[in-house]
């Protein structure tokens, strides 16, 4: 991810206005140019925020895959089941007008997550020649996650 993405993600989280995140929110169908982007952008951190609280689901999801417990076809279809319901409850919350105050954590290990729901779409179980140049398949796949997850796990030991 680019670094100066990451600067302004982390200038965005600390300076996180709750009141102002919902006056967006009531008015975000109207919303044009930065005010647009500053709700999108806090769109986000409540979004990274509701995935740090089930933090310990996405670990043991991914203990099990590390583990070979699971394959790369029911991880990918577990893990889209999860993050897709985070996503509906992050719906909803902003529906009821209802915000959350995000932790710190939040916004690195979101980070970690989207790249790996990218891997999770990427992820073909089809044989090579059928596959299209931007899917993955297990062998990579596996790798990717692997990588990801030694990320998540140092991320963690420094919190």
């Amino acid at each position: 991810m680019n670094k100066n993405f990451k600067k302004e993600k982390l200038y965005e989280f600390l300076n996180y206005d709750k009141k102002l995140n919902l006056e967006l929110l009531k008015d975000s169908e109207d919303l044009t140019g930065e005010l647009r982007l500053k709700f999108l952008h806090y769109s986000a951190i409540q979004f990274n925020h509701l995935n740090w609280e089930i933090r310990d689901q996405y670990l043991e999801l991914l203990d099990k895959f590390i583990d070979k417990k699971i394959d790369s076809f029911n991880f990918r279809i577990a893990f889209c089941e999860r993050y897709e319901s985070i996503e509906k409850v992050a719906d909803l919350l902003k529906s009821n007008l209802v915000l959350l105050s995000p932790d710190k954590n939040s916004l690195n290990f979101g980070d970690l997550l989207s790249k790996i729901d990218d891997c999770c779409k990427a992820y073909s179980d089809d044989p090579e020649p059928f596959r299209n140049k931007f899917e993955i398949g297990d062998v990579e796949f596996r790798i990717s996650i692997e990588k990801i997850y030694l990320k998540i796990q140092n991320f963690l030991k420094e919190e």
